[in-house]
């Protein structure tokens, strides 16, 4: 992800995203976006031409951001939207929220934006811990109880056994 300044937007703040928005990423995205918007004397503009995968759950943080513009009476709009940001958009029914816009040329000649080093992703939750058997408890992959409340006797291995 990168952010810059555009020089002919006057207080305009773009974001450029680019490669993979994840899951993973959210906290990072909301962060950035509404770190750019403080910033800004006027508002952002989120580049997504570059992006190659957009998770659904990345759509609650441009409507979160898109809140926070208006409530700070700033603008928020999308530029260039790839083809996937642009489906995932329209499927979540969110895209005639957003104002969107073509990318302009680069500012000027040998421009480079600023790179913005994202944060580490966040390790996987550990498994759940194995069951721990309960010293003199009989356990089975079946209920002792039918679907009405019957109860089924077991047998010496302590399985349930069904009506004959």
């Amino acid at each position: 992800m990168t952010i810059h300044s555009d020089p002919r937007t006057e207080g305009i703040v773009v974001v450029v995203l680019r490669g993979e928005i994840d899951y993973g990423c959210e906290e990072m995205l909301l962060r950035s976006l509404t770190s750019a918007l403080n910033s800004s004397a006027r508002g952002i503009a989120i580049d997504l031409s570059k992006v190659s995968f957009w998770a659904c759950s990345s759509v609650k943080v441009l409507l979160a951001t898109r809140e926070l513009a208006q409530r700070h009476g700033k603008t928020m709009s999308l530029r260039a939207l790839s083809p996937i940001v642009r489906r995932v958009l329209e499927l979540s029914g969110s895209l005639h929220l957003f104002t969107t816009e073509a990318a302009p040329a680069s500012p000027h000649p040998g421009w480079r934006p600023a790179t913005v080093a994202p944060s580490q992703t966040p390790a996987p939750a550990p498994p759940p811990p194995a069951p721990v058997p309960v010293p003199g408890a009989r356990t089975s992959a079946y209920s002792s109880a039918g679907s009405a409340g019957t109860s089924f006797p077991s047998d010496s291995t302590g399985v349930p056994v069904g009506p004959a």
